[in-house]
C-alpha cells in the first residue's frame, strides 16, 4: 500500500542519498528503484528527486558522473561526506511513533548497521504498546459513560481498528528484534 502523505524535504534528502548508497544512479532510476522498495511504505514524487540531487550535490553529499549517458542522463554518486551524513541520520535520535521513518532508516541500514537501530525499534514498541493501554482506558470509558448511547458499536468498531493497527505494529517490532538478536547471535558464531 502506498501512503500519499507528503514526505518532509529532510526524509527525501536520506531516501535519495540511500537509494546513491545502493548504487549510482540517475534521477530516473532513482525513482524506479524507490518504486520496488521504500515508496511501498513512504512515497517520494518524482518532481521531488531533481532538486534534492541538486540540493546534494552544492552540499557536496553527491557528484554527477563525468560522463553522460543515454538521453544526457547524468549518473550520481555518494559521496565520502554523503555517506557520512547518511549514517549519522541513521543513528540520529528519532520520533518513535513516525513508523514510515523507521522503516526507512532499517531499509537503508547495512546489515552490521543493524544492532545501532535496535533502539529505535524498542521504542516504537513501547510507543505502541503505550498506545494499547490508552485504547484499553478509551474501551473503559465508553462502556461506563457512553453506555446508553446508540453510537456507541460504530465507535468501539472505530476503536477497535486503532487497537488492530498498534497490535500489528507490536508483533513486526518483536520480530524486528528477534531477528535483530539471532543476527548478532549468528555473527558471533
Amino acid at each position: 500500500m502506498i501512503y500519499h502523505e507528503d514526505m518532509p524535504e529532510s526524509l527525501i534528502r536520506f531516501a535519495v542519498l540511500g537509494m546513491l548508497k545502493l548504487r549510482p544512479m540517475t534521477g530516473y532510476e532513482i525513482k524506479q528503484t524507490y518504486q520496488k522498495g521504500p515508496a511501498n511504505f513512504m512515497l517520494v514524487g518524482f518532481g521531488q528527486i531533481y532538486p534534492v540531487l541538486a540540493k546534494l550535490r552544492r552540499e557536496k553529499l553527491a557528484r554527477p558522473d563525468r560522463q553522460r549517458g543515454a538521453r544526457e542522463s547524468v549518473r550520481h554518486f555518494i559521496t565520502h561526506k554523503g555517506e557520512e551524513a547518511l549514517r549519522e541520520w541513521l543513528f540520529s535520535p528519532a520520533d518513535p511513533s513516525n513508523h514510515r521513518e523507521l522503516l526507512l532508516r532499517l531499509f537503508f541500514a547495512a546489515p552490521p548497521e543493524l544492532a545501532g537501530l535496535r533502539r529505535h525499534v524498542e521504542a516504537f514498541r513501547r510507543e505502541e504498546q503505550a498506545r494499547l493501554g490508552h485504547y484499553d482506558e478509551t474501551r473503559k470509558w465508553l462502556g461506563e459513560a457512553r453506555a446508553q448511547d446508540p453510537r456507541l458499536p460504530i465507535w468501539k468498531l472505530v476503536l477497535e481498528y486503532g487497537v488492530s493497527q498498534s497490535e500489528s505494529r507490536v508483533r513486526w517490532a518483536e520480530q524486528a528484534l528477534a531477528f535483530m538478536t539471532n543476527r548478532k547471535k549468528g555473527q558471533k558464531s
